[in-house]
């Protein structure tokens, strides 16, 4: 090995990303290390900014002439261009010079490299380290030679001048540089600079500068990563002497163990400094350790480098956040599910960012588990962000589809390509099939699928360049394929559409090769028809993709036919994993081509076929599958007599159906003898209940309302669980269409709903809001509880009482359904009904630990249903009734979060402005009986601070004051309001200061500072009405009596500012005390604290003088 090879290429991967992320400008560094030099130069114009990557000394000069600016060029080009043939950089003379000339020569070399930058320290390398490496083999003191090398680093290090990007990057350089020759002298048993070196850092890493502590660390990152990269290479040398049977050398360890224990140990403290510019510095160096190494804490813990990684992602600092996720090692997958579990969970979208190129760059595809997959994949659907979403889909897609291209040519279902004989396009969609299952999720399967294509038709077709895609080259190539290349892909075309297999041998992997092909005929036509939406070609583009991919109607009716015969029959004797998806996969291509067709005969033609697939007892379809079916026959009738027709046959066929197998003939006599099947109930069932389902079915022909009274109660009366969910089911959509002939089985759902079975309860719930959502409440309440209870009331009282409990009482899916349909409920009419209101509250923040969705659907409630103060009043009520429950409990024993529930809801209460054109409009209030407007944030402030003053010890004040200062925005509510709002908390913060700890009354303070912030706000915008042109009032006449301070703005608040207040004696005795320090023992009251008011008599006068003028202008008018 040569003795420069570990070095590798010097600049090339040197890339320092946190320099993007730096929130501040580091000083400049020096720009020579030779003084003499630096003050020949002084004289000369100089450029500072590094912008460049090879700097000049001499400026460039800016003339109006055209050929002075081509010499000047010419000049610069000349200076740009470094002279290797120099005697300074000639290597031959360096064994010829004494000590005092290597010195001089050294100094030359860092000077270029500062100006040139990076050309000028590869070329330099090699002088640089032939000077160093000949100044250790003289016999002298003091080398004077690593001596400037250290001095010049240190006037860089501890300079405190403004620097700008340029600068910071040319130091980079410089650190890079001196770092390369310490190792690179370091190998050749030459260590005298690297030694200066590890005395330099030890000596300045505790700085008190954050500046000077950030370059250490920089310093410290420069020589970790280069002797990381020596022990890489040194590494590999020994695999290959291993491998070529000689005896590899030990390799030597550039920097001592002892060092960089110690170096690790203040890195992890200083992951605790205050400035988040050290923090920054400080992960990029401790990302070089190995993710394994231990080091202990400031509590004497041992934790891993990657833990501490993993604590600086958690940092307060988003730049100290997304330095640390850019930095965390991914060596496991305990690593990949701790990456993907941060993305699913948390808020910051800069900080998933990060996290998901990471994983799409440096993670491949082999590497997840399939469960990682899915979950990363599910993403590009549940994300929240519409950042991380484009940031999957630009990242993730293309790196796993190089992976895939470059692993297989074709998924492993489909026979095998000659790889000699194939014409394949490379990094063909299908591909995917081999590391994403579509049987495992095919939703998200089918969404990276479509991306997947998206990619292809870009990278295939020319019109690339200017963003558009060429599907018609798209499908050109598709069939220019040979007909075994796409039965090696999974592709069909309409030549080639078969829906059954011409060698029956192995059943279910029949059906999987039969679903992978439909899956990739859906994708790509659902890809070429989003693309023509809003297209002048569109009815040209789509015509063009259902006659290569699809049948015609008629033909594909054929196919579902036979398909339904062949794998749906009742006496098959294998049962069909996948037949299922791939039914319903052909519905939604057979929609689309009777959407889109021309002939119109063809939606009749596929109702017919649909009906008798339905109405043929020996088919035994999911209930699933029934339903999309019988929502498809409803969605075909084009007029409202077609759609009554429809239920009647709806209605006969089921009663055919639960008579297929039996002899009699009356299907009450049927039931009553208990002749019926079980999966003839189901089955007939189902296709009742999407009949009600449907939106065009809007009351109940006499064949429904006969077949209403005689299934319902046979399937309330059944003991199969599943035929009594779908009895309840049934009773709320016939009851929502039939209210008197159903009534009397609401009786029984409530019944059902006491049972304690959590799947009854929760569809018994479900039903029962139906029915109040089309019935209401009060005629709900009384068909149920008419005979037991006496007034109206009382039955209202009795529902409500059966909501509650059964809420409480769920767990788990059952409990988000709930939920979900009670608050669908509350947004739907107007309910005045806090105890349900609390007991989702709690609810929601109980469960919240539970991987449940609860928050996310409370929060969407929040924000596109509570918009009138009813609501507000509504959820306010019950979220103070739910803060007395939980103030019952002690904060070790409550498992509710209570601070992100009061933030919650002071956000969703808050009044804002609505913006109509040019106009600021303030949300209308509802009035109480006193004709006073009622404002829901003053309603929840009184009652908090009123149980602030009641019970001043309990735990709660904290979390809800704390929330409140931060969330409930008081700008819309009046001065006058928020100012008794403001005497009421000055008063209770003298019982709160006395009977509760020092973390309650910071918090109590808080939102008492907030109330003074809104207070000095409103003063300012009243003194902002006077619509007077600011140029105008500067230009008055100004009294020599008058002070300039007071009159320089048309505000009060300079006159105020201008005039000094004189203290009461009781202010005079107390020193005035605003610290939120947690050193401060007690705060002093507010209590003496008399706000400063504005003059009325100057305000006045004011407002005359403004009055009297005629010319001025309303251009500040609020």
């Amino acid at each position: 090995m040569e003795s420069g090879d570990h070095l590798g290429n010097l600049f090339d991967d040197m890339v320092e990303e946190d320099n993007d992320e730096d929130s501040f400008e580091e000083p400049a560094c020096e720009d020579s290390f030779d003084s003499q030099e630096a003050s020949s130069k002084a004289n000369e114009p100089q450029n500072d900014s590094f912008d460049e990557p090879i700097q000049s000394s001499v400026s460039k000069q800016s003339d109006d002439a055209n050929g002075e600016d081509e010499i000047n060029e010419e000049v610069i080009q000349e200076q740009k261009e470094l002279d290797l043939n120099e005697e300074d950089f000639n290597l031959l003379t360096i064994e010829e010079v004494p000590l005092d000339v290597l010195t001089a020569r050294i100094r030359r070399v860092f000077t270029e490299v500062t100006y040139r930058a990076e050309p000028a320290a590869i070329a330099l390398f090699d002088v640089a380290h032939k000077i160093i490496f000949k100044s250790t083999m003289l016999d002298c003191k003091r080398n004077t030679v690593i001596d400037s090398i250290i001095e010049g680093l240190i006037s860089i290090i501890v300079d405190e001048r403004e620097r700008d990007q340029g600068a910071e990057e040319a130091e980079h350089v410089l650190m890079i540089f001196i770092a390369k020759l310490a190792i690179k002298n370091k190998s050749m048993k030459c260590s005298d600079l690297l030694y200066k070196l590890i005395l330099l850092v030890d000596r300045l890493y505790l700085h008190a500068d954050s500046f000077v502590r950030c370059r250490i660390y920089r310093l410290i990152a420069c020589l970790m990563e280069e002797a990381n990269r020596y022990a890489d290479v040194m590494r590999e040398h020994g695999d290959d002497a291993f491998l070529s049977d000689e005896d590899p050398t030990e390799s030597e360890v550039m920097i001592p163990s002892g060092v960089k224990n110690r170096w690790m140990g203040k890195l992890a403290k200083s992951l605790l400094d205050k400035s988040p510019e050290v923090r920054c510095k400080a992960v990029i160096a401790l990302s070089l350790w190995d993710h394994d190494i231990e080091c202990k804490t400031t509590c004497c813990d041992e934790v891993t480098v990657n833990d501490l990684l993993w604590k600086s992602v958690h940092d307060v600092d988003e730049s100290v956040r997304v330095n640390a996720a850019r930095r965390v090692h991914i060596a496991n997958e305990n690593d990949i599910d701790k990456c993907i579990d941060y993305v699913e969970t948390s808020k910051d979208n800069r900080v998933k960012q990060a996290i998901i190129v990471r994983l799409a760059s440096d993670v491949s595809l082999l590497s997840f588990s399939e469960k990682q997959r899915f979950r990363l994949v599910n993403l590009l659907n549940n994300s929240d962000s519409a950042r991380v979403q484009d940031v999957i889909h630009q990242l993730l897609v293309e790196s796993w589809m190089k992976v895939a291209g470059d692993e297989i040519i074709s998924p492993s279902i489909f026979p095998f390509p000659d790889s000699d004989n194939n014409n394949i396009p490379k990094e063909f969609p299908s591909i995917i099939l081999e590391y994403l299952d579509p049987l495992v999720d095919p939703t998200a399967v089918y969404v990276f699928m479509k991306f997947a294509t998206v990619r292809f038709i870009q990278k295939s077709t020319v019109q690339q360049a200017c963003g558009s895609l060429d599907v018609e080259k798209f499908m050109k190539d598709l069939l220019s394929m040979t007909i075994p290349d796409c039965e090696r892909v999974g592709l069909m075309r309409r030549t080639t559409f078969r829906l059954i297999p011409k060698d029956n041998n192995d059943g279910n992997e029949d059906i999987r090769k039969i679903f992978s092909r439909i899956f990739i005929s859906r994708c790509f036509v659902d890809v070429i028809f989003n693309f023509a939406k809003g297209r002048l070609d569109a009815t040209h583009l789509r015509s063009r993709a259902l006659t290569f991919f699809l049948p015609d109607v008629t033909t594909f009716v054929e196919h579902l036919e036979k398909f339904c015969d062949a794998y749906f029959h009742r006496n098959m004797s294998t049962d069909y994993t996948c037949k299922d998806l791939v039914l319903y996969n052909l519905l939604h291509l057979m929609n689309v081509a009777t959407k889109y067709g021309d002939l119109h005969d063809d939606k009749m033609l596929y109702k017919h076929a649909l009906k008798k697939i339905l109405g043929n007892s020996s088919f035994v379809f999911s209930s699933e599958t029934i339903l999309t079916i019988v929502m498809i026959c409803f969605d075909l009738c084009k007029i409202g007599d077609d759609v009554k027709q429809l239920c009647d046959w709806m209605c006969d066929t089921a009663k055919q159906l639960m008579l297929s197998h039996e002899e009699v003939l009356n299907l009450e006599e049927a039931m009553k003898n208990d002749k019926v099947l079980e999966q003839m109930y189901l089955r007939s069932a189902t296709m009742l209940l999407a009949t009600c389902k449907h939106e065009e079915v809007e009351s109940p022909t006499a064949s429904m309302s006969s077949l209403f009274k005689t299934i319902i109660p046979a399937l309330l009366g059944n003991k199969n669980e599943e035929l009594q969910q779908l009895g309840l089911e049934l009773i709320g959509f016939a009851t929502s269409i039939d209210f008197e002939n159903c009534e009397p089985y609401l009786k029984l759902t409530t019944l059902l709903i006491q049972r304690g079975d959590e799947v009854l309860t929760s569809t018994g719930v479900n039903t029962l809001i139906k029915v109040i959502k089309s019935q209401g409440f009060p005629k709900t309440a009384n068909a149920i509880f008419q005979g037991e209870e006496q007034t109206e009331d009382d039955c209202q009282d009795a529902l409500a009482k059966v909501f509650e409990k059964a809420l409480v009482s769920l767990q788990g899916m059952a409990l988000v359904q709930s939920v979900q349909d009670c608050l669908s409920m509350l947004s739907y009419g107007r309910y005045a009904w806090s105890k349900l209101m609390c007991a989702i509250i709690m609810l929601v923040f109980q469960k919240s630990n539970e991987c449940l969705p609860l928050v996310k659907i409370f929060a969407s409630y929040c924000k596109k249903s509570i918009r009138s103060d009813f609501n507000k009043m509504n959820l306010l009520l019950g979220f103070c009734r739910a803060v007395g429950i939980i103030s019952k409990t002690g904060e070790d024993d409550s498992n509710i979060k209570l601070l992100e529930m009061t933030e919650l809801v002071c956000e969703c209460i808050s009044s804002v402005h609505t913006i109509d054109g040019d106009e600021v409009i303030p949300q209308k209030k509802r009035k109480t009986d006193n004709e006073e407007e009622l404002y829901p944030e003053i309603v929840l402030a009184n009652r908090m601070v009123g149980r602030a003053n009641s019970h001043p010890s309990s735990w709660i004040i904290r979390h809800v004051f704390t929330a409140m200062a931060t969330s409930l925005r008081l700008e819309c509510v009046p001065m006058k309001i928020v100012d008794t709002l403001h005497e009421l908390l000055v008063d209770t913060y003298t019982v709160v200061r006395f009977n509760s700890n020092k973390t309650t009354q910071i918090a109590f303070k808080r939102f008492l500072t907030h109330c003074e912030k809104v207070i000095t706000l409103h003063e300012r915008m009243n003194a902002l009405k006077l619509g007077v042109d600011f140029k105008k009032v500067k230009k008055e006449v100004i009294c020599a009596d008058e002070d300039p301070k007071s009159v320089s703005s048309s505000s009060s608040l300079g006159r105020k500012r201008g005039r000094k207040r004189e203290n009461s004696e009781e202010e005079e005795k107390i020193d005035a005390d605003d610290s939120f320090e947690l050193f401060q023992y007690v705060p002093k009251s507010t209590r003496t604290r008399i706000r400063p008011t504005v003059n009325v008599e100057e305000d006045q006068n004011i407002k005359t003088e403004i009055e009297d003028s005629d010319d001025l202008e309303d251009s500040f008018e609020l």
